[in-house]
């Protein structure tokens, strides 16, 4: 896939993106990207679709994946600490589920390459959760046209510790239990988020239309989140996603939309009184249409 675009920081783009078998290749200006790096942060996308529901009714690792990806796609630290932390915790299990009793040396060897990395996951995860709260009270507000709901992205660590040592000696306590269950009960990897209402937890009061507009906003949040790390507004593409929300709640779309991204929106009937200084287009027959009929 090849495209050419107007970059806000870098001007004129072309970007060239090759799929094969068991590799990708990002080309930039007809430069291969060697390292993550020199791509992560510099095209930051939002995609929204139906099955963001999930985010706030789905399984815990739904949540710390959307937050892992949004943290890692500007910061290749991140993504670093991520995939160490992993690693190792993917060898401390083994050994756990090990026909044999494995020996503290071996546990507390995979303990001290997972404790920094878990340090740096619990620093970044805090970090962005509370800047991203800001960001989604004022995506809902704009949403919602100011209904007084109390909307709240609140980061739920499955641990306090922050520190290394902290982590160190956190697993050391559970390495009994963890014996006896055959996996690591405690860590990054066990953390949650949640959305909140009026103080109380979403999934379980919120309203089809709340937490519909609650998962919009979140999206909407991490666009302007974006924006403000990179100074880049973000293309969000939302995928039939408007049809779901109420009438109230997509002209709010549009009103907080303006203000965080560039946004390409499919649906499958045209927005009605709403859409304000958008462009819209309508596919027939795999040819594009502008609402004043030209192609």
């Amino acid at each position: 896939m090849w495209c050419s675009l107007d970059h806000e920081r870098d001007g004129t783009v072309e970007i060239e993106i090759l799929v094969r078998p068991q590799r990708r290749e990002v080309s930039i200006n007809g430069a291969k990207c060697e390292r993550l790096a020199e791509f992560l942060g510099r095209f930051p996308v939002v995609a929204l679709s139906s099955h963001d529901l999930q985010l706030l009714r789905g399984a815990p690792q739904l949540r710390r994946r959307a937050v892992d990806l949004a943290i890692a796609s500007l910061d290749e630290s991140y993504f670093n600490a991520l995939r160490r932390y992993h690693v190792a915790l993917d060898n401390r299990n083994a050994l756990l589920r090990s026909s044999r009793s494995p020996a503290v040396e071996e546990l507390s060897a995979f303990e001290a390459q997972m404790a920094p990395q878990a340090a740096a996951l619990v620093a970044a995860r805090t970090k962005f959760s509370a800047e991203l709260a800001v960001h989604f009270v004022a995506a809902y507000d704009q949403l919602t046209g100011g209904a007084i709901e109390a909307p709240g992205w609140n980061y739920a660590p499955n641990t306090s510790a922050t520190t290394t040592e902290e982590w160190l000696a956190a697993w050391a306590d559970s390495r009994p239990r963890d014996l006896a269950m055959k996996t690591t009960m405690r860590g990054p990897h066990r953390d949650d988020f949640d959305f909140q209402l009026g103080g109380n937890e979403a999934k379980a009061l919120g309203s089809e239309g709340q937490q519909r507009g609650l998962v919009v906003s979140w999206r909407l949040a991490q666009a302007a989140w974006q924006r403000a790390r990179t100074g880049i507004a973000p293309i969000v593409l939302a995928d039939d996603v408007l049809g779901e929300l109420d009438p109230a709640r997509r002209a709010g779309f549009w009103r907080a939309a303006a203000t965080a991204a560039q946004v390409l929106a499919t649906g499958t009937t045209l927005p009605v009184g709403e859409v304000g200084a958008w462009t819209a287009w309508e596919v027939k027959a795999g040819i594009f249409l502008s609402t004043n009929g030209h192609e």
